[in-house]
C-alpha cells in the first residue's frame, strides 16, 4: 500500500507542475495594460497625455495584429516534410 500512495503523490506532483507550467504563459489584461504602459514610458511619453494614449492604443493594434497573423498562418511548406532525394548513383 505504501507504493501506492508514493506513485499516487508522483502523479499528483507531475500534474501539479504541468498545470503551473500551463498556466505560466497567461498574461492578464491588467499585466499586458502595465506592460504597454511601461513600453510607452520607455518611449518617452507622459502617462495623462493625448500622446501617451495613442501610443497605448498603438502598442495594442500591434500585438492583436501579431496575434492575427500568428493564427493565420498555415504552418511550414508542405515541401518541408518531403523526403530527402536518392543520392545519384556512383560513376
Amino acid at each position: 500500500m505504501t507504493g501506492w500512495t508514493a506513485c499516487s503523490r508522483a502523479w499528483r506532483l507531475a500534474l501539479a507542475l504541468a498545470a503551473a507550467t500551463a498556466l505560466a504563459g497567461c498574461v492578464s489584461d491588467a499585466e499586458l495594460r502595465q506592460q504597454d504602459q511601461a513600453q510607452c514610458t520607455s518611449y518617452g511619453f507622459k502617462p495623462g497625455t493625448d500622446a501617451f494614449a495613442q501610443c497605448l492604443q498603438q502598442e495594442n493594434l500591434a500585438r492583436r495584429y501579431q496575434l492575427e497573423q500568428y493564427q493565420a498562418w498555415p504552418g511550414p511548406p508542405y515541401w518541408w516534410n518531403m523526403p530527402l532525394p536518392p543520392p545519384p548513383p556512383p560513376r
